[in-house]
């Protein structure tokens, strides 16, 4: 399977791109079943789902393979988030490049010296930031990397500092500043990245900084991502229409690694506590019939493997029979 449209399709077309994280194969469905256009592939979810290896820690073999994975599970274009790329210049190349000949639709390349190891969902670093100039070499780096793909490269800048109270995500080793942080966006676009994320927006009133951001870098052929979209007591921090209305053009927001932990110790404990599995049993996965999954959980489609299985039993018996066995 592969996407039927690319981020840049999308964004050609004025389409907004809400791309919720993911982790892997089935999360990715799901997000495609209910109307999404785009998935983004979190890091930080996807350390969750490999027994809480750090982003910075697990190897680009390991990544690379669940890239593949996903972006061969559904239609939907595929954003990955690229921690910083390797590390170097042609570290980044390298790790660019086959993310995109994986499927790959845009990849994200941070500036943050060890990718998202950090503690307390910091967006931080305990080894702190790369400078300004290193990262935008690696910017274009992936950008080279990207030719004559539909890949599109994402500069992200994480020092700005700051952030989410709600998420625990400030910055505990040291903000550079918005001022900064726009600086570094400029400097990725001038690198060749057509995307730029600066983190660490995502907060109650973060509308004059998303103005500023904005309005400083804000082009034709320029697009803004606006990252994880929370909530505060009850209100999203930013509404989509806002977002728009800003100047953004992409968001994403986490949500797949809640819902599927919390789904699976309401149903495991309700069992447990029973003894049974009446409590899941009477749960259907779709109990509006709305995606016609019915009461097992066939999200995805195995009538092609089933008809090519049926084709290589008929022709190996006709060549039994043809041989006299």
């Amino acid at each position: 399977m592969s996407a039927e449209h690319s981020i840049r399709e999308l964004l050609e077309k004025g389409e907004f791109v809400w791309a919720p994280c993911v982790y892997d194969c089935l999360s990715a469905r799901c997000a495609e079943l209910v109307g999404h256009n785009a998935v983004l592939v979190s890091s930080c979810e996807l350390e969750y789902a490999m027994n809480g290896i750090p982003a910075g820690m697990y190897n680009w073999e390991e990544y690379i393979y669940a890239a593949e994975r996903i972006c061969n599970s559904t239609k939907l274009p595929v954003i990955i988030d690229g921690e910083n790329g390797g590390g170097t210049p042609m570290q980044v190349y390298r790790n660019v490049k086959r993310l995109a000949e994986v499927g790959a639709m845009a990849i994200s390349i941070e500036d943050t010296n060890s990718g998202a190891f950090a503690t307390g969902y910091t967006y931080a670093s305990g080894y702190g930031y790369m400078d300004a100039e290193r990262w935008a070499a690696n910017v274009q780096a992936a950008v080279e990397a990207t030719k004559g793909t539909d890949c599109m490269i994402i500069a992200r800048t994480d020092c700005k500092g700051g952030g989410a109270p709600q998420t625990g995500a400030i910055a505990k080793f040291g903000g550079m500043g918005l001022e900064e942080a726009i600086r570094r966006a400029e400097m990725g676009y001038q690198a060749g990245a057509e995307i730029t994320m600066i983190q660490n927006i995502c907060h109650a009133d973060c509308e004059d900084e998303c103005r500023e951001i904005s309005r400083r870098l804000s082009k034709p052929g320029r697009y803004l991502f606006y990252p994880d979209v929370h909530a505060t007591d009850g209100k999203p921090d930013a509404t989509l229409e806002q977002m728009q209305e800003w100047g953004f053009h992409l968001v994403s927001n986490h949500v797949a690694m809640k819902g599927a932990a919390r789904g699976m110790l309401e149903f495991f404990r309700e069992n447990f506590k029973n003894k049974n599995t009446v409590y899941s049993e009477n749960h259907e996965i779709d109990p509006t019939g709305e995606f016609n999954i019915g009461h097992e959980f066939h999200l995805f489609k195995f009538e092609n493997y089933i008809a090519l299985d049926k084709k290589y039993r008929a022709y190996e018996e006709e060549l039994r029979a043809k041989n006299g066995k």
